[in-house]
């Protein structure tokens, strides 16, 4: 029997058969990673299937936008249904009658039923409500937080921007990573800083060495401002640490 590809197999192993009809499965690691990453992409983006899946809270914002988008291009009656409510009229499904009720009904159903399959479960299960919309919109507050607690989130992090520097005893790197985390936070809450703010804020947060000092500078004299970019002296710092 010719060689063939089991894709149902623990990482796509690869199964051939023998003279002694003996099966020999030999482990591929690299394809289990692919398969991996591949179920990783689908979860963020969705497919033509199914719409993307809310693995973490702190992903929220980007995963509604994207589960709305999905929404329109391939459920859109369960889309409007989301936006608008849907009310009975204090009918249960079993007793509508009218063709537009009951699509309605059938919009409503599937839009709480996709919300309930593509968010991991201990993020919605103890959401309490009354149809779509309004489960959609506690979702939000519980990702979120309320206006108040996202307003004062957004004070806290403006601040932490603000004061933002290196630690006593840190590396470059490891300030970079804190940067990095703190400016996909800012993201995450709508809050924008320009190209320009960010690298003169990455300036500011050198070491007071005369060495990170003086790198600094001859940065600053060899790039225009205008080509100096947030990635670009990412770059350089990193490779300059390496260097001392």
């Amino acid at each position: 029997m010719d060689d063939f590809l089991n894709p149902f197999s623990d990482g796509f192993a690869y199964t051939s058969s023998t003279g002694n009809d003996s099966t020999e499965h030999v482990s591929n690691p690299s394809a289990k990673k692919t398969l991996s990453d591949a179920l990783s992409v689908e979860n963020a983006y969705g497919t033509y299937n199914k719409p993307p899946k809310l693995m973490a809270i702190e992903e929220y914002n980007r995963w509604a936008k994207r589960f709305e988008e999905w929404l329109k291009a391939f459920a859109y009656p369960s889309w409007k249904s989301l936006k608008n409510g849907f009310n009975d009229g204090g009918q249960h499904g079993e007793n509508l009658t009218q063709t537009e009720d009951i699509e309605n009904f059938v919009a409503e159903q599937k839009c709480i039923a996709l919300l309930h399959q593509f968010v991991r479960d201990d993020i919605i299960s103890l959401i309490e409500y009354t149809n779509s919309k309004d489960l959609w919109e506690k979702l939000k507050v519980k990702c979120v937080g309320s206006a108040e607690i996202v307003k004062n989130k957004k004070k806290l992090l403006r601040k932490e921007f603000d004061l933002f520097g290196c630690l006593k005893n840190e590396s470059v790197t490891k300030m970079i990573e804190r940067f990095g985390h703190l400016k996909m936070e800012l993201a995450r809450h709508g809050i924008v800083y320009t190209q320009e703010e960010l690298v003169d804020k990455l300036f500011d947060s050198l070491p007071d060495e005369k060495d990170w000092q003086y790198f600094a500078l001859m940065l600053k004299n060899t790039i225009k401002s205008e080509d100096l970019t947030v990635d670009l002296l990412i770059e350089r710092l990193e490779s300059h640490e390496l260097e001392i």
